[in-house]
């Protein structure tokens, strides 16, 4: 069962779809679009290189695993600091997906009970939704430029 979970094509996949919008947000998008797909690019693509080339592949799913949690972690920092200064709704979707991915991992840490599916559930679904509301927020951003022009991609804090 693990293995349709943790196949190379939903790897293989969502590392496509990834870098398609990653490139589309850079050239396209404005700065929160291009925020939320840097923190993806260097979070999950990068580091997980990293990772990948310096101990190897693997997921630990019968505990924690803490690399997984730190870079879910860091990337739900990331993305709460960038929706609640973004111009945009969709980010405080991104950002809140990711608390479920936090949120699986405290899970496994407290209850035992958590099988390694679900674990495993928990932590790779808010990826593939995130993906779709950086598309969807994508196009609104690229559609709402095209029929009412420029408008400011950051909220001004008071005083500011």
């Amino acid at each position: 069962m693990l293995s349709l979970v943790f196949s190379d094509y939903r790897l293989i996949a969502q590392d496509l779809l990834a870098f398609g919008l990653i490139l589309a947000a850079f050239i396209w998008g404005g700065g929160p679009e291009k925020a939320v797909a840097a923190v993806w690019l260097v979070v999950f693509e990068v580091i997980g290189w990293l990772h990948k080339a310096l101990f190897g592949a693997g997921y630990v799913l019968l505990d924690v695993d803490p690399f997984l949690a730190g870079k879910d972690f860091a990337a739900g920092v990331l993305w709460l600091i960038i929706a609640l200064y973004a111009n945009r709704n969709w980010t405080l979707w991104v950002a809140g997906t990711q608390m479920l991915a936090i949120g699986a991992h405290v899970a496994r840490a407290v209850a035992d009970a958590v099988s390694p599916v679900a674990y495993a559930t928990m932590v790779i679904a808010p990826g593939w939704i995130q993906l779709f509301l950086l598309a969807a927020g994508l196009v609104r951003h690229v559609l709402r430029t095209r029929e009412h022009g420029a408008y400011r991609s950051w909220r001004i804090g008071p005083g500011g």
